[in-house]
């Protein structure tokens, strides 16, 4: 599925009195787990990606690192992902 076919997914789920469950994954792992569980999508939450990976929240890991962990995410499940990234 495109990036495109992905954020129109996304969209779609957003409906009025339906709340939308997102799962809060941290890596590409808690991501294909939590999608083999039947989640609609996936997103991360800055805290959660910092500290599996060893930092602090409040912007203290490395843009270059939180790209690279997005992009695994994203390649590793068939779902709409929204990134939180600190200051972003």
């Amino acid at each position: 599925m495109s990036q495109a076919e992905k954020a129109k997914e996304f969209a779609a789920l957003h409906k009025k009195g339906e709340p939308v469950v997102i799962y809060n994954i941290w890596d590409a792992g808690t991501a294909q787990a939590v999608a083999k569980a039947g989640a609609k999508a996936v997103a991360t939450g800055s805290a959660s990606v910092a500290a599996a990976h060893g930092y602090s929240d409040g912007e203290q890991i490395p843009l270059s690192l939180v790209e690279i962990i997005a992009s695994r995410i994203a390649e590793s499940v068939d779902l709409p992902f929204s990134l939180d990234f600190e200051g972003g």
